[in-house]
Order: structure tokens, then sequence, then C-alpha cells
């Protein structure tokens, strides 16, 4: 049995959809060869991951095999005809259909959802705001299997990298406000980021004394973070600089007890990693992001909500509500950090 996976980005879509690597092999046991497709930039994702047995960039690697299935989960047009020129009895997910971009029907549930859907771009969106199973859920049917887990396998040598630059403390809070700067309706307004900080550094939050907050943000993010923490002077809030690689914010994201963050790369490393944490969601769906039993979320009530929309409102994400939000996560109200549950 050889399946192929093409899945490039976005890079926390990439994450999210390697759960189903150890899945398959489950399934079908040592006979499968999982081969996969991604992107450069994604390769630090997937490199380490011991279910996935060919890691391939270009569809020319593909080519010497006939492939049982064929995942097809981007719907780019370069990559539609990529996978049209491979070889296999079976294709789930994105096509191309006489020329066209298309989907099989066995992909109906995700990609009537997305900018390929058959009912247009208006009902797509309006299926998006009505959808009320998560991506494991719906990639569960697409995959045909069940018992799906998070799952991350970071670099060890990150991982020390992390602990040497994570600072000490009784409870590690990171916060990652941003989304990289293409989506601004992700991020937490600037004022309200400034109230939660100082609700988490002053032991008033539910996670109480002694707690540091770590910064997170890439590129122009991480220098405002910078900006911001030497604002403040408070010895226990710091920024780190994950730019070396996505490595390296997965190991540090890994040492944490707690995340607040967008919709973003970031929580799905806290995911990936059984980090508790909280997010919050205004152009994007809340109920799509499992929350695995170790997170709760918060979700924008302006009427835009879910709707994709880069200039959606997220004026009603609020230090007050995430700071609510976090007293109901089940770590946090049964004393547990994310470190003590990992073991």
């Amino acid at each position: 049995m050889h399946i192929l996976v093409v899945k490039k980005g976005a890079l926390g879509d990439v994450v999210r959809t390697s759960y189903f690597a150890k899945s398959l092999k489950r399934k079908f046991g040592p006979g499968l060869r999982l081969s996969w497709i991604t992107a450069p930039a994604s390769a630090d994702l997937l490199r380490l991951n011991p279910n996935i047995d060919d890691l391939w960039f270009e569809f020319e690697q593909a080519k010497p095999f006939r492939f049982d299935r064929i995942y097809s989960l981007d719907d780019e047009p370069e990559t539609l005809a990529g996978v049209a020129g491979l070889a296999a009895d079976a294709v789930t997910g994105a096509i191309l259909l006489d020329n066209r971009p298309a989907y099989t029907p066995d992909a109906n549930e995700w990609f009537d959802m997305g900018l390929l859907s058959r009912f247009g771009k208006q009902r797509a969106d309006e299926l998006k705001k009505l959808n009320q199973r998560s991506h494991a859920q719906i990639f569960s049917t697409m995959f045909g299997v069940e018992q799906v887990r998070p799952g991350f396998y970071v670099d060890e040598s990150c991982r020390r990298w992390a602990q040497a630059n994570l600072p000490k403390a009784a409870r590690r809070v990171g916060i990652n406000p941003y989304s990289g700067g293409r989506w601004r309706s992700k991020e937490l307004l600037p004022l309200e980021l400034q109230q939660l900080i100082a609700r988490v550094l002053d032991g008033s939050s539910p996670f109480g004394a002694g707690t540091a907050v770590i910064l997170f943000g890439a590129g122009q993010d991480y220098t405002k973070n910078a900006a911001l923490v030497a604002q403040q002077g408070a010895g226990n809030l710091v920024a780190i600089n994950t730019d070396a690689s996505v490595q390296h914010l997965a190991a540090a994201i890994g040492g944490l007890d707690y995340l607040i963050s967008s919709d973003s790369l970031a929580l799905h490393m806290a995911i990936a990693q059984d980090v508790a944490f909280t997010a919050f969601f205004s152009p994007t769906s809340a109920v799509e992001i499992d929350d695995w039993g170790i997170g709760t979320k918060v979700a924008s009530t302006a009427p835009d909500y879910c709707s994709y929309r880069k200039d959606a409102d997220n004026s009603t994400i609020t230090a007050d509500r995430i700071i609510e939000a976090i007293g109901r996560n089940p770590r946090i109200a049964g004393g547990r950090s994310s470190a003590a549950a990992r073991g």
C-alpha cells in the first residue's frame, strides 16, 4: 500500500494534517508506505515525523510511483496540475476535472467551505459559519481513520535552546497576539494586549502570582514585542526570538504551561504538544479548531465573525473575555499545569 499526501501550506494546516500520518500507519500497518509532498518552508514541521516515509518538495519525485490513493489537500492551480500528472488508483480532494479545478465527492464537507466550493464563495462562507464539525472530525472522515491525536516531533537541540532561553518561573504563560501581518483582524488590539499582560503579571489572573509572560511573534512582530518589554520594564516579561526556525518556535511553546494565542501556527504548535491554551477568533472559525480538552476559545461577537475578511471587526476580543476563558480551562480549574499533565 502506497499513499501520497499533498499538503504544502498554510503552516498551521500542515501541522494539524500531520496528525493523520500516525493514524494511517495504524490503520494499514507496517506495509504502508506514506509519502508527502510539501513546500520547503514546511519541511521542519514534518522532517522528524517517523510515520512519514518520504518527504518530497517536487512532483517529479513522485512520478516514478503509482499510488493506491492520493490525498490532494491544497487548491492552488500548480498543485492541481502536479497531482494530475501522477499515477494513482484513487484521489481524494482537490483535482482537475476537464482542466478545471474541482474536488472529489468524498471531500465535499471540507472543500464546500473553501475557495473551490461548487456553491460559490457566498455560500461557502455561509457554510463555514454554520459548520459545527472540527478539522479533526472532518479529516477523520476524509482519511477514513479513527482515534487521531495531536503530536509533534521536536528537534532535541532546539528543545535545549528553549530550556536555556525561557525564564525560570512558577508558571510560564506565552502570549502570541499577532498573525504575521497578513491577517490584522486575527490580532489582539494593542490596548487589550497591554491590559492582558498587566492582569497576568499582577497576579490577579487565574494563573496567580509568580507567573512569567513570554511574548511570541516573528520578524516585525518580535520587534514590537521587544519594544513593549522595554516600555514595561518588568523582569518577568520577556520577548523570545524564534525566527531561527519553526522548530525553535515549537520548542519554546513546548516549554510553556499555557499559551494565549490568535488563530495561528503558534496555536497549532501548542495543541500538538499538549500545552493548555486559550485562543481568540475574529475572521476565522472557532469551531473548526479542536480543543482536545485542553483549550478554551473566545469568539468575536461582531456581525462579521467567521467572515474570513482581513478587515473583520476584532474589537470584541478583550482582555476581560480572555481572562474569563482562562478560568474555564480544565487545566486551570483543575490546578494542573501543562508540564505536569504531560508528565
